[in-house]
């Protein structure tokens, strides 16, 4: 069981991480706006704005003109389905390149602002900026390298001019154009392209190609935007305008066909096609919806059950709300065990704490010319077999390790654990003072065996990760967030409750109510307190029921008030009574205890080595299929 549950709690980490990771940072380019502008000569003038994130030396742009996929035109009107040359433009002039300052909020009114200019260069090298290098590419396309790096926290501007882009049949114009192509490697956290007629056209047409996620509407008779509020790497984005012929008269590039009811025809084809696949979507995504509804119900569901279980298991006759005597005789470090399920450095300094008590340490203060508190414990003359297995373990730990077999100063505890050897040794010995006082702690059989409804809860809890992955691959990463968390919390639910087994229950309930007497132990009077000589083991329980430092000044002014006291027992005792009572004692050994293990781990961590209509609408698919495109992406 508890392999089981290390491999899905690691499993679901791995998970956290690819979505933190992928799905929270923001996207490589931020931000690109793409303005294309039909001239009356059938050319178009493009210019873009880029905001990228993260670090890079500048950008490339790879601009084609035509499409190297692309066959010859045939004459007849299939033509207008694309992958032919007859919507390839003819070459690109007019290149510019520049940068503007970002200003936080880029919108296509950037473009109307003052650009710094690149200075074309042959050659330049990482680091440098204002700088571009041009070259004509056989494919038919213009290969751009912008130097310009993230720190000087600017946008790219691109401007060119693609000429013999608009074709002209014999009842409009058109212009098919893949304003970027498949080559673009970063995914796009928001694109959009604005088109612009030469003049007003009340009655064109406009589609969008890409994935189905985006959008284009008309602004105005002049005037189309598409969106896509993500585009990811390498998704190739067209658009296709038909309009008035009359907008372009010097437009030289003539089909010889009759093309707007075919164009129309076929645009409403790909868009009933695209809507069917977004219907399709939905179902798959009101399925998934629902899916983790149900997964989540019935998780819920376990968990709750798993949850009354528990409670259950706590039912006790024992209801007191004071218990002044000792629920039972084992030690501290099994306390800690019924509690927390867990041993910690608190068990450790009980235990020592508790040989004080036993009268096999003997506390000395030792004085200093700093003035500040120290101790040294020295071993007694004391009976082997009194000790646990735990309480030989911490002896050993302290007195002979740390200590000279003798006694132990608490001050230098620090400074022999700084080398590796003795870290180990310490270390080692910690860890079996952990297993041998667990050993103790279950051998009490305080809690029951894992229900089999627990792990019932976490294996069902991990079918959640099918529903990750689907989530992921259909981009709806709240819902794998959301899911994520609901395992995580049901798998640390399930393995933080504990199932008492009746002895279990009520020594739990005892040992709570103790607590509650030790913490308003001063509200009790001289004659409801139990012997003086008992106060020293209440303060070993003390440590791991966390309330020491209070009792401990609570006990030392009863004390100062009390009338009839074991004077010589209180004054001289060597062992623990005089100066624990002042919380020094205590103070000094939970410091040195916490001084001995994360000293040790200190230095071992340090010897280590690290290795439709054409109205407007939703986006169609199959982006790529007309003239132009190209790619790009950071360096």
């Amino acid at each position: 069981m508890k392999g089981r549950i290390t491999v899905s709690l690691f499993v679901l980490f791995v998970f956290i991480a690819v979505i933190f990771i992928n799905g929270f940072k923001s996207e490589p380019t931020e931000k690109f706006l793409s303005r294309i502008e039909i001239m009356e000569d059938g050319s178009i003038k493009v210019k873009e704005l880029i905001k990228m994130n993260g670090d890079y030396n500048g950008m490339t742009r790879d601009i084609a003109f035509k499409n190297r996929n692309n066959n010859v035109a045939s004459g007849t009107i299939s033509d207008i389905e694309g992958n032919n040359n007859l919507y390839d433009g003819s070459g690109i002039k007019d290149v510019v390149v520049g940068s503007l300052s970002d200003d936080g909020n880029l919108t296509f009114d950037d473009f109307n602002r003052n650009v710094d200019y690149f200075e074309e260069v042959s050659f330049a090298s990482d680091g440098d900026s204002s700088k571009y290098t041009y070259y004509n590419s056989f494919m038919n396309e213009v290969n751009l390298k912008l130097y310009n790096p993230s720190n000087l926290d600017e946008i790219f501007y691109i401007e060119y001019t693609v000429t013999d882009a608009v074709v002209v049949h014999n009842d409009i114009a058109e212009l098919a154009w893949n304003v970027l192509g498949d080559g673009y490697t970063e995914n796009i956290g928001n694109f959009e392209v604005e088109v612009l007629l030469p003049n007003e056209d009340n009655d064109y047409r406009v589609w969008l190609h890409g994935p189905l996620n985006g959008n284009i509407e008309r602004s105005n008779n002049k005037e189309a935007l598409g969106t896509f509020s993500f585009l990811g790497a390498y998704n190739p984005v067209s658009i296709r305008l038909i309009f008035n012929k009359d907008l372009v008269p010097n437009a030289t590039k003539v089909s010889g066909l009759t093309a707007k009811d075919a164009i129309i025809n076929y645009q409403t084809k790909l868009s009933d096609e695209a809507n069917r696949e977004r219907e399709k979507l939905q179902r798959e995504n009101m399925i998934l919806i629902t899916s983790t509804i149900i997964w989540a119900l019935v998780s819920i569901s376990l968990a709750t059950c798993i949850y009354f279980k528990e409670r259950k298991t706590k039912k006790t006759a024992f209801n007191m709300e004071y218990f002044r005597d000792f629920p039972a005789n084992y030690g501290p470090e099994v306390l800690e065990y019924l509690i927390d399920k867990k041993i910690s450095e608190k068990s450790l300094s009980a235990t020592i704490l508790n040989l004080i008590y036993k009268k096999v340490l003997k506390v000395e203060k030792i004085d200093n010319k700093k003035k500040k508190e120290d101790y040294k414990l020295v071993l007694q003359n004391y009976d082997e077999s009194t000790l646990n297995e735990t309480e030989k373990i911490a002896l050993n730990l302290i007195i002979n390790e740390i200590g000279n077999s003798k006694e132990v100063v608490l001050s230098k505890i620090k400074k022999h654990c700084s080398t590796l050897s003795n870290a180990n040794n310490v270390i080692n010995l910690y860890n079996d003072f952990i297993g041998a006082s667990k050993n103790l702690g279950r051998n009490e059989e305080f809690f029951e065996k894992t229900p089999w409804l627990s792990t019932i809860t976490i294996l069902f809890s991990l079918l959640g990760i099918a529903l990750v992955c689907v989530s992921i691959s259909f981009d709806l990463l709240f819902i794998a967030i959301t899911i994520i968390i609901l395992m995580i919390v049901l798998i640390v639910f399930v393995l933080t409750r504990r199932f008492f087994t009746k002895k279990g229950a009520e020594q739990y309930a005892k040992w709570m109510a103790h607590k509650k007497f030790l913490e308003d132990f001063s509200r009790f009077n001289e004659k409801e307190l139990p012997e003086v000589i008992l106060w020293d083991k209440y303060l070993v329980y003390a440590v791991v029921l966390g309330n020491a430092n209070k009792l401990s000044k609570e006990m030392n002014i009863k004390m100062s008030t009390m009338d009839d006291i074991d004077t010589t027992y209180v004054g001289y005792n060597p062992y623990m009574t005089h100066y624990f009572i002042t919380a020094s004692v205590y103070k000094s050994i939970n410091n040195g205890v916490h001084t001995a293990v994360s000293s040790s781990r200190s230095s071992i961590a340090a010897n280590q080595s690290s290795s439709g209509g054409g109205f407007g609408g939703g986006s169609i698919g199959g982006g790529g299929s007309f003239g132009g495109g190209g790619g790009g992406g950071r360096f």
